[in-house]
């Protein structure tokens, strides 16, 4: 991950809250921060919205509830006129869980949750900040070639991606396994829209704190019209079913009970630094389902899943990672690339014509 140093030019970061108290703690904190700098503050939409023509930051940090409600409003305008990291720093988790799900799905790179006292510190909070910012600083190339190929895609017909030479596999698979972190939500959306019409199971992880998985999987649900939900443990997997582990302290694993798919969860430490981690339901998947799944790697920071992914690949799944100029932080994906998880390396726009092509299916190809 590359952020500004003290020999180059700082990330300059504009702060949209209307709370005096937030802006002058998060001024305090990115100030602190090596190779960040606070170039504005802005206590509403309107004055967000001048602050970025004026003062053209590099990243910028938004409320949701600004006076008027008009956050989403602002993101909105914002990235439809310049590719701009934009992290959302909220202090709604189950009733803004909807405003943030909305906000990820317009192209925000990311949010945290601001301090209350309990559950959210001060002191994690501040650590929260910094990394999310990192985050949003390593990001900011990808946004734009991103948005660029998928301004593209969308004015041009779709092709086939160019795939391996392995023959359809018609009728083999059993499961579809999605893993995603920074910049997943709009990636899976994507992606489970283009798939719904082949009715397999689905199986999502995608980092995200407890209060949001929920959220987040109905509307999936809504936008794909399969029956999507926080996975329970116990649940047994079906066609047109698809579950995403819930956030929170358990790992999602799938077992093969008695010719079924169930879903499993449990307890355990961080691995590859998450909690529901890719890694341990790709690794599952590996064992209970093997050649008769598809495992799929979407945008993120880090590497989790990619050893996963390669355990999948050895149990002979096909495996497909998204491209690094369409992903928000293409570290997930080329990490596995660079494992030898798999040789497709697929635009996100074309991932669901892939699978559809490796699995023997005719892809219902959506029209512009």
């Amino acid at each position: 991950m590359v952020v500004a140093t003290s020999s180059a030019a700082p990330v300059k970061v504009l702060v949209v809250d209307d709370s005096v108290l937030m802006q002058k703690l998060m001024t305090q904190i990115i100030n602190s921060a090596p190779g960040f700098e606070v170039i504005g503050i802005a206590g509403s939409a309107e004055e967000g919205w001048d602050a970025i023509q004026e003062l053209r930051p590099d990243v910028v940090t938004l409320d949701l509830e600004l006076p008027g409600r008009h956050g989403l409003k602002l993101l909105a305008r914002v990235l439809k006129q310049d590719p701009l990291p934009v992290l959302i720093v909220s202090a709604f988790g189950g009733p803004g869980a909807d405003n943030t799900i909305q906000a990820l799905e317009l192209g925000a790179i990311d949010f945290i949750e601001k301090p209350d006292g309990t559950t959210h510190t001060l002191d994690g909070f501040m650590k929260h900040l910094v990394a999310a910012l990192q985050r949003a600083a390593a990001s900011r190339k990808m946004i734009s070639a991103a948005r660029q190929m998928t301004q593209m895609a969308a004015a041009a017909p779709a092709r086939p991606a160019a795939l391996s030479r392995e023959p359809a596999r018609s009728g083999k698979t059993s499961l579809i396994a999605i893993g995603a972190s920074t910049g997943g939500v709009p990636a899976v959306q994507t992606v489970m829209r283009d798939l719904a019409h082949l009715r397999l199971p689905i199986v999502v992880v995608q980092h995200m704190p407890p209060g949001y998985t929920a959220k987040f999987a109905a509307r999936l649900a809504t936008a794909t019209g399969l029956d999507v939900h926080e996975a329970n443990d116990g649940d047994r997997l079906r066609p047109g079913m698809a579950v995403v582990a819930p956030g929170g302290p358990r790992h999602l694993e799938i077992e093969e009970r008695r010719g079924e798919f169930v879903c499993v969860l449990r307890e355990g430490p961080l691995v590859s630094g998450h909690s529901p981690s890719v890694d341990v339901m790709f690794h599952s998947v590996a064992r209970s389902v093997g050649a008769h799944a598809v495992g799929i790697l979407l945008t993120g920071m880090g590497r989790d899943g990619a050893d996963g992914l390669l355990a999948m690949r050895k149990a002979g799944a096909e495996t497909l990672i998204q491209s690094g100029e369409t992903c928000v932080v293409n570290g997930m994906p080329k990490a596995a690339y660079e494992l030898g998880a798999t040789e497709r390396v697929v635009p996100l726009t074309q991932i669901g014509t892939a699978v559809s092509q490796l699995i023997g299916e005719r892809p219902n190809l959506r029209t512009a």
